[in-house]
């Protein structure tokens, strides 16, 4: 189980992104591929971009430079998904870059001590690595993500208009308390279960990024480091 602890201020703090962050949907997209589960949801998304990286000659370097970075599991790196992601794949990508070098580290460690991650990630704090990495990212965006963008939009302006109508009529209680089925509101904490761990996350007045996802199917994310603004990302 995942819980946010909010103050009175975190709950004057509670924002809604107010456009996709395209690398958690770069992320949770490559989640979709390696499961089945959900796949009906999915589905005419599914075919078209296996077809496309197919045709674009991803298919292998999907499987065996992407994926190993973005398992379905308990962890993955938190600096794939920075906070500029919202600002569009060009600002999220130079982020990426822009990581430093002790922290990739870090988190690749984390990494292998979760999943038991390749030996070639360890040499993301290599530049030359790093930039084969962003390319690889877009490249899969402009084959998988990029041909679906319209429909991604329509999906999240529908969940951010509704958003609004229940701060309006609810106030920030009741927006919290209608996420989703696993996402429960028991104040002053907001409960996520399932979750893969079991943390306890003390907001201590910064509030709370709620961002809402096309690709994320069922079970809500949220970074792993305490000491990173607090997000959630959310069916």
């Amino acid at each position: 189980m995942l819980r946010f602890h909010f103050t009175s201020e975190d709950l004057t703090r509670v924002r809604v992104a107010t456009e996709p962050h395209v690398l958690w949907e770069i992320a949770v997209s490559l989640h979709r591929l390696q499961t089945r589960e959900g796949r009906w949801a999915y589905a005419p998304w599914f075919r078209t971009a296996r077809n496309s990286l197919r045709l674009a000659g991803l298919e292998r370097t999907v499987k065996t430079f992407l994926l190993p970075l973005f398992p379905r599991a308990s962890y993955f790196p938190d600096f794939l998904t920075p906070p500029e992601g919202t600002q569009g794949l060009d600002a999220g990508l130079e982020a990426v870059l822009a990581t430093p070098c002790e922290r990739v580290a870090r988190e690749v460690d984390t990494l292998h001590r979760a999943v038991g991650a390749p030996a070639w990630t360890r040499r993301l704090i290599e530049p030359d690595l790093r930039e084969q990495l962003v390319s690889a990212l877009r490249a899969y965006h402009r084959a998988a993500i990029a041909p679906h963008e319209e429909c991604i939009q329509e999906r999240l302006h529908a969940e951010r208009v509704r958003h609004a109508h229940t701060l309006f009529h609810a106030g920030t209680e009741g927006l919290l308390a209608g996420l989703g089925p696993t996402i429960h509101w028991r104040p002053p904490v907001l409960e996520i279960d399932p979750y893969p761990d079991h943390r306890d996350v003390h907001l201590d007045g910064q509030g709370l990024l709620l961002i809402p996802s096309y690709f994320c199917w069922q079970a809500p994310i949220a970074l792993a480091d305490p000491g990173l603004p607090s997000v959630l990302l959310y069916p």
